[in-house]
């Protein structure tokens, strides 16, 4: 169930979700989302719904909303509004994410310096700047690192907290590493395949692989994470452990290895799970 103002997955099915985003009730398609809805009377109560297929859709709006509105995601609050492509701005499966970075966090009992590629809107950075962590966030769209710094704000986030970087995430690797630079903590949350605002073109299959090598090189000596998501459709937790585990041996002074790769997904209120993708978390010592 969610909070007042959380979120929270209410029905799933035929192709498309129904989600609570705070004070408004959000559908839009998912071709994940299959087998039947489970509560078909819900979704006549939509506040907008995105009609049409991605890249070609847009959103209707059955009651006036916001330009964007906070939603809470335990205690922090993230900008949510209705962006092209049937988007909203934060993926709630992350949430389990943000809690276990954040733990590791505490555990390594000191200020940690951490790299989020593909950072989008911030959900990580601002998560870690709030427990006092130093974040350096990447992105190479220039809207969502707007989006970013809206929620930094929208949580009191530090103005020294989060260095933002306007850059495709395998070049700025390659320049760290030539710089000598060291991160206690990296998160990547690549896409399965995009272009650039430059016009590099992505694809997960062939340039995963050399950004996670140089991901390697500039994790620290006390690194304490590295969190990998993944969205393609051959991605499963035993090819992310398998890859996860080749590339960081290449480093032996990063001790005892733990990789724990595994579904990401949300439960609808009915009990029954969606599936959202593939994240391999590792630690390390």
């Amino acid at each position: 169930m969610t909070t007042p103002g959380g979120y929270s997955l209410l029905d799933f099915g035929d192709g498309r979700r129904l989600e609570q985003w705070g004070r408004y009730r959000l559908a839009r398609p998912d071709p994940t989302a299959r087998g039947r809805v489970g509560q078909a009377s819900l979704w006549g109560t939509a506040d907008a719904v995105y009609e049409g297929e991605k890249g070609r859709g847009r959103w209707v709006e059955r009651a006036k909303l916001p330009e964007h509105w906070p939603v809470e995601f335990d205690d922090l609050r993230l900008a949510v509004r209705l962006a092209p492509y049937k988007h909203t701005g934060v993926f709630p499966e992350q949430l389990e994410n943000w809690r276990w970075v954040r733990e590791r966090g505490r555990a390594a009992g000191r200020e940690l310096s951490v790299l989020n590629l593909f950072a989008y809107t911030g959900g990580a950075s601002v998560a870690l700047a709030t427990d006092g962590h130093f974040v350096t966030h990447v992105d190479a769209a220039k809207p969502s690192i707007g989006w970013a710094k809206t929620n930094a704000e929208l949580n009191g986030v530090a103005g020294d907290r989060i260095r933002w970087i306007l850059e495709d995430a395998p070049k700025f690797v390659a320049r760290e590493i030539r710089r000598g630079k060291r991160y206690d903590g990296i998160i990547l949350d690549p896409p399965a395949f995009g272009h650039s605002p430059t016009g590099k073109t992505w694809r997960v299959e062939r340039d995963l692989a050399p950004l996670l090598e140089g991901c390697r090189e500039l994790l620290s000596e006390r690194a304490a994470f590295l969190v990998l998501n993944g969205y393609a459709q051959n991605d499963t937790p035993s090819s992310f452990h398998r890859l996860l585990r080749g590339v960081l041996r290449g480093r032996a002074e990063l001790k005892n290895l733990h990789v724990d790769a595994r579904e990401l997904g949300l439960r609808a209120t009915d009990g029954r799970e969606l599936s959202t993708g593939i994240v391999a978390r590792c630690s390390f010592g």
